[in-house]
């Protein structure tokens, strides 16, 4: 007798591939939903396609300072002026992209760039522009500043 054709349980049947497939694919997605949950929210949000841009601590975020964070493709300047105030606005000048500060003395925004200043509301104060820089929403959630893009929040 050719060993082809033994019974002997030297070949595993179809039945026996099966089995082993669906205990594989059982085993993965246990995994993956594992990861899922032990990953923190924020790890799994795309930047750019959420509502929101968590940006840091208030107890990190001393009065007079300004932070700038990176929200997919757009650069945000959110500054804390006053104790219950705070203010985020287009991180980069509208006509070359350049990076803008805060200057706590003058209380203003400035582009090193071309000399441009904006006020809080993102207004031009002085230089070669009328563009006024894009404003974005800011509100604190359990001690923690977050920022809101409106037309986000509108297709969401």
């Amino acid at each position: 007798m050719s060993a082809l054709s033994s019974t002997d349980g030297g070949r595993v049947g179809f039945g026996g591939l099966l089995l082993t497939g669906v205990v594989i694919v059982t085993i993965a997605c246990a995994l993956i939903g594992l990861a899922l949950y032990l990953l923190p929210g924020n790890a799994l949000q795309v930047p750019g396609n959420q509502p929101e841009l968590r940006i840091v601590r208030e107890s990190e975020f001393p009065v007079g300072a300004s932070r700038v964070e990176s929200w997919g493709n757009a650069v945000i300047l959110v500054i804390r002026p006053e104790e219950d105030q705070y203010v985020a606005l287009q991180g980069t000048s509208p006509d070359q992209g350049c990076i803008l500060r805060w200057d706590e003395k003058s209380r203003r925004v400035v582009s090193p760039c071309r000399y441009l200043v904006y006020d809080l509301q993102g207004n031009v104060v002085s230089g070669l522009t009328r563009q006024p820089l894009r404003r974005y929403q800011v509100f604190v959630r359990q001690g923690v500043v977050f920022v809101v893009d409106p037309s986000v929040a509108e297709r969401g």
